[in-house]
């Protein structure tokens, strides 16, 4: 595969050279070797089983010079769908010399016209319009680095997780009240081979093993419930046994049928207090996407902290580093949002963002930034969308812990120093979402599973129907301290450049004032058939 690679780039650079035409500078491949074997079933039985090879190679062709080329914006809008050259990023599942050769032209060739064709709109958008990052670079070359290191990936033992998945299932049948559900598992390999037009040949390769379940109830009302559990882990040891994948599933149940008969709140503003996982979600949705440095490139973008650097954006006793170089957590798991190389060939490193609530940098690519020189190869994408500045391993490091207790204790202090009824505590989390745009508003969601009212005399009451909403600055500011419990949640985040492997590190936190927001609140007619497995008591036979 490396030799289909570099030939075909060898033989392009030399070819693609028309008069009157602009000029490749640079060319490079990201060759992805994706296996995936897949799982899926319920109620103690196997739906669907499958493995899947999929190979793709992503293509970057620049025109112009280092200094001004094709890109703009960022890149964040290079990603259509519509593009010719999307129709050829796949590539053949074998080694077929003829074959992989004339997918690799065919991608070139259309990814040149591609970027002429961009090359010919900036210059024409800038008859009409100001580029106020004329006077940065398009592009920092790299230095050149070659890693062509391979290993075996571990086997997979599908037979036990089909049996997990079954005795899972199984299970659910103790429970009439739960009327539906599923059982996943996932395991994902990667190699990634990099080459490109200045001499870096790179091999990485990733795995990524996934377990996760959805129960699901419809409550007298008519509405919908649901509890989900995603087990993200980047070594397949470290996946829970079936005791204690189990001993999670019963506690989702319980949590789900304890929701069923809870309250529906559908408004709050005051306190809350957030479990680990979901402060992870708030930082990762209210600052981490809105310092990808590719954002400021862009006219698009709200840029929120763009005049910002050297200012103080949060509490002085937090820090945020995205460090991609450190692959375990101090538990001892793979943290899966790690990485040497990012997708342009570049050595990533650990960058400080927020040193003692004072902003200090933005991630980056190999473009430059506003503001900022140093570039520290944070640049990623997942097929064929441009690589923008994405998070990896997302650390929120909190200088002054405070325990549990204690949390607990200024919690309900807040709550009453606020005269409020209650406080609400965020338990589990499932997902988030953040506008960063100009045109729209620059706010946050987090999608809450579970929740509790929390009075002031310290009584709790599960609720249900919110989720936490909010704006970026106005929400680090009402931050008041941070517990001494961080832990390390993986996950995946998608933006403009695909879906991405990430992983976060955050403690528990208390918000002075965090407001929430009603959920979807359609509602479902009752079934008409009672489920067929659970049956009524049956009647005695009349002896005769």
């Amino acid at each position: 595969m490396r030799g289909y690679l570099q030939n075909e780039l060898e033989r392009s650079r030399k070819q693609l050279k028309l008069p009157g035409k602009p000029r490749i500078y640079y060319l490079s491949y990201l060759f992805r070797n994706h296996v995936t074997d897949s799982l899926w079933g319920r109620l103690g039985a196997i739906n669907e089983a499958s493995s899947r090879v999929e190979n793709s190679v992503y293509c970057d062709v620049r025109v112009g010079s280092n200094r001004y080329d094709n890109t703009s914006g960022g890149g964040l809008e290079d990603n259509s769908s519509q593009d010719e050259s999307f129709d050829f990023v796949h590539m053949p599942n074998e080694p077929v010399k003829d074959a992989f050769e004339f997918g690799l032209w065919k991608l070139t060739d259309a990814r040149y016209r591609e970027a002429a064709e961009q090359y010919y709109e900036r210059k024409s958008r800038e008859l009409h319009f100001i580029d106020p990052n004329a006077k940065l670079a398009s592009r920092v070359p790299r230095p050149v680095a070659r890693r062509f290191r391979y290993r075996e990936f571990a086997k997979v033992d599908l037979e036990y997780w089909k049996k997990l998945i079954r005795r899972a299932g199984r299970e659910l049948k103790k429970h009439a009240e739960i009327k539906n559900s599923w059982f996943q598992f996932l395991a994902q390999r990667q190699q990634r081979l990099f080459v490109n037009s200045e001499g870096s040949v790179i091999l990485q390769q990733t795995a990524v093993y996934e377990l996760r379940f959805r129960v699901w109830t419809l409550t007298p009302e008519g509405e919908g419930l649901s509890q989900e559990l995603n087990l993200i882990e980047g070594n397949i040891d470290d996946l829970p046994t079936e005791q204690e994948f189990l001993r999670a599933l019963r506690e989702r149940i319980a949590t789900l049928l304890e929701l069923r008969a809870a309250p529906r709140l559908t408004s709050y503003a005051g306190p809350v207090l957030l479990s680990p996982d979901a402060t992870g979600l708030f930082f990762h949705e209210v600052i981490g996407h809105r310092l990808e440095g590719s954002r400021l490139l862009s006219p698009d973008e709200g840029a929120t902290f763009m005049d910002l650097r050297g200012k103080r954006v949060a509490p002085d006793f937090i820090d945020i580093v995205d460090d991609p170089t450190d692959p375990r957590y101090a538990d001892g798991r793979t943290m899966i949002g790690s990485f040497d190389y990012d997708d342009e060939g570049a050595r990533s490193q650990r960058a400080v963002l927020v040193e003692g609530g004072v902003l200090k940098n933005f991630l980056t690519t190999s473009a430059p930034i506003p503001g900022q020189r140093a570039l520290n190869g944070h640049a990623r994408n997942s097929l064929y969308e441009r690589p923008i500045s994405r998070m990896g391993n997302l650390f929120v490091v909190n200088r002054q812990p405070t325990s549990a207790a204690d949390m607990r204790a200024k919690f309900v202090e807040e709550i009453k120093r606020q005269k409020k009824p209650y406080g609400i505590m965020g338990k589990e989390v499932l997902g988030g979402e953040t506008g960063t745009e100009s045109y729209d508003f620059q706010a946050f969601k987090g999608e809450i599973l579970s929740a509790v009212k929390v009075y002031p005399d310290g009584r709790e009451e599960p609720v249900r129907g919110v989720d936490f909403v909010g704006t970026p600055l106005s929400a680090l500011d009402s931050v008041i301290c941070m517990g001494d419990d961080a832990i390390m949640d993986n996950s995946y985040c998608g933006a403009e450049s695909g879906m991405v492997p990430v992983s976060t590190i955050a403690p528990s936190m208390l918000i002075r004032n965090l407001e929430l927001q009603s959920q979807d609140r359609e509602r479902f007619t009752q079934y008409v058939l009672p489920l067929p497995y659970v049956n009524p008591k049956k009647k005695r036979k009349r002896q005769t």
